[in-house]
């Protein structure tokens, strides 16, 4: 499963082992996941989440993705595979963790996209 800004294969992180549970770039983040033969995967995604809260499963992953193109502009191609879910994020870097259940070939992801922190 993916979770990117990129449109195309430009900052796209590569599979080192085959091993890894996550890959991520500044713009793109990869998800290993149980097989397709198992069942579906789902991913709950809740957006300007307070970094207190937490979930019920294991934390995969905490860090950024970077959002550096606006898609509304200009024609976007996808299709029911690969275009499932868009996010509407503005320009910038967002904080987000990765929780998954299992931790090893999980079935189910929620990712929270924290609000930035305000500056002081």
């Amino acid at each position: 499963m993916e979770i990117r800004d990129a449109t195309e294969d430009v900052d796209r992180p590569l599979w080192e082992t085959g091993e890894e549970r996550i890959l991520a770039s500044a713009q793109w983040i990869v998800l290993a996941t149980r097989s397709d033969l198992d069942g579906e995967v789902e991913i709950e995604v809740r957006v300007d989440t307070d970094r207190e809260e937490r979930t019920a499963e294991e934390l995969l992953f905490d860090g950024e993705l970077r959002r550096a193109v606006d898609h509304r502009s200009g024609d976007r191609g996808g299709n029911s595979l690969t275009d499932l879910h868009h996010i509407s994020l503005p320009i910038g870097w967002h904080p987000l963790r990765i929780y998954g259940d299992p931790p090893t070939d999980p079935a189910r992801f929620t990712v929270l996209v924290d609000r930035r922190p305000t500056s002081g």
